[in-house]
């Protein structure tokens, strides 16, 4: 968008024509990346506002939305402002501005949103400045998660915008959805907040060890340190590898058991799907397992990303070595019986004291 706004300025300037910056990206914006369709545009602005070319003149002939507008809705769809969020909306369309347009730059807003959270320096050649600066305050509001919601949402509006006679109202029920939806916690952070009710509130002080390291790996570091100290050896990575070497010989069934017993209570589903798991090996730095095809459901409990870190970090922690969790169904692997605690037969779940705050917590309410 930035080299087809300069280039238009190359052009105006030729033609003696005063064009704005800000109506210079609004064209190149409108064009859609076409060189060819913006210089169209161009000649149709000259033909009917003369040699001045202001941003108002080009959103109102061509019925655009500004870019301040697109980054006001977004910021009150972020907000939560649902009322506020409505009646931009209504202003735009008394306008006469077209939803179908408005909706596009919405999601072409939110897309920018993302890649800016990825790559901040990924559209220094596509936005301005001040548009930059309104991205990195909104990426600071939304997670990426989130962000992949949202353009769903808002995608699943616009296809049914495109055959809808009353395109307003179809505009309005997405706003409103995506506000509801950032409001709703994720299953992420549901399983963490039961995590802190049952641990009373009190979250582990941060960089405080909560798993102590396998001995001999540490204790294997040292000694090759010291040996290499005694033989005069001063080069850091000799210790390094020989720790490595050591440490590619412990046991990865010894690892995981050791895993198993460091998963806190809290943590049922987490320690019942790792339960379920085979440990295949280790291969480099992928700490492999399998599950039964009949398990299938425990190894996607714990392909979570949140979950997934956990393992990783437990892994690290006992070993002292970076690990990526590899796992994988097989069909010749036997199914394990999962981890069933004893007072869950039988025993009415609803009236423990962790559910009930969950519930108070969340104004949920169970269902036979």
């Amino acid at each position: 968008a930035n080299l087809i706004a300069e280039h238009l300025q190359v052009i105006a300037k030729k033609e003696k024509i005063t064009l704005e910056p800000a109506a210079a990206h609004s064209i190149a914006r409108g064009a859609e990346g076409g060189l060819r369709d913006a210089e169209s545009m161009l000649d149709q602005l000259v033909a009917f506002c003369g040699e001045k070319i202001a941003e108002s003149d080009v959103l109102n002939v061509f019925g655009f939305t500004s870019e301040q507008t697109v980054s006001d809705l977004t910021q009150r769809i972020l907000r939560g402002e649902t009322p506020e969020a409505i009646n931009l909306l209504h202003e735009q369309c008394e306008a006469g501005k077209d939803m179908m347009r408005l909706m596009a730059n919405l999601i072409a807003y939110v897309r920018d949103l993302l890649v800016f959270k990825a790559k901040p320096d990924a559209l220094n050649q596509d936005v301005d400045p001040q548009f930059q600066r309104s991205l990195a305050a909104h990426a600071e509001q939304i997670s990426t998660d989130r962000l992949l919601e949202l353009i769903d949402q808002f995608a699943a509006a616009e296809a049914r915008m495109k055959w809808a006679p009353n395109k307003k109202l179809h505009f309005e029920v997405a706003i409103i959805r995506a506000i509801q939806s950032l409001g709703q916690a994720t299953l992420d952070e549901v399983i963490e907040k039961l995590g802190e009710l049952r641990d009373g509130g009190r979250a582990r002080p941060p960089g405080a060890p909560s798993v102590q390291p396998v001995a001999g790996i540490v204790d294997a570091g040292r000694r090759e340190k010291a040996d290499a100290s005694k033989a005069g050896i001063n080069d850091p990575g000799y210790s390094r590898v020989r720790v490595e070497e050591k440490s590619a010989e412990v046991d990865p069934e010894r690892i995981w058991q050791d895993v198993l017993a460091k998963i806190p209570a809290q943590k049922g589903f987490v320690r019942n799907s790792a339960s379920a798991a085979h440990v295949l090996g280790i291969e480099g730095r992928n700490f492999k397992l399998g599950f039964a095809a009949g398990d299938k459901a425990m190894m996607d409990i714990l392909s979570t990303p949140a979950n997934r870190k956990f393992i990783e970090t437990l892994l690290h922690e006992i070993t002292a070595k970076d690990w990526t969790l590899k796992q994988s169904v097989g069909e010749e692997l036997a199914p394990r019986n999962a981890v069933v605690p004893e007072h869950s037969i039988g025993h009415d779940f609803k009236n423990e004291p962790l559910i009930q705050e969950a519930i108070e917590l969340f104004n949920a309410r169970v269902r036979p």
